[in-house]
């Protein structure tokens, strides 16, 4: 079986865990497949990125202010073809050697084809004191 026919084999929150495990070891190569090539990606009140490459490029920027150390799953829920994730996400803030976590909540949609179509990120990040 293909890499593309097992993942849409799956379930939905369990293709969100992976893409997150690849996402943090930071394998691009990895990432980029489970996304539609035209990727709606937007984060808080930020300007929607187009196309999971500028996903990928704006997740590298961060990682690069930003080491990511563990995440704190509140709760993972499944409705229909959207994936909702509660959680706080743990960093170290690269060269000062400090944590900081971050509230979040992230809303995946897929597609019929089991790829993420949409991407929304809600973080507190008021106390990264980082800029991006």
């Amino acid at each position: 079986m293909s890499q593309a026919t097992q993942q849409a084999a799956q379930p939905l929150a369990e293709k969100v865990g992976k893409m997150v495990e690849v996402l943090m070891a930071k394998k691009w190569d990895e990432f980029m497949p489970y996304f539609r090539k035209d990727l709606f990606y937007k984060v808080g009140a930020a300007e929607p990125l187009h196309g999971v490459e500028a996903c990928r490029d704006l997740l590298a920027h961060i990682y690069t202010k930003l080491e990511f150390t563990s995440h704190d799953v509140r709760g993972i829920f499944e409705i229909g073809n959207v994936v909702i994730v509660e959680m706080d996400a743990n960093y170290n803030v690269i060269g000062e050697n400090r944590p900081v976590t971050v509230p979040c909540c992230d809303v995946y949609r897929f597609d019929e084809n089991g790829l993420i179509k949409e991407w929304r990120v809600y973080p507190d990040a008021s106390r990264v004191g980082v800029q991006f």
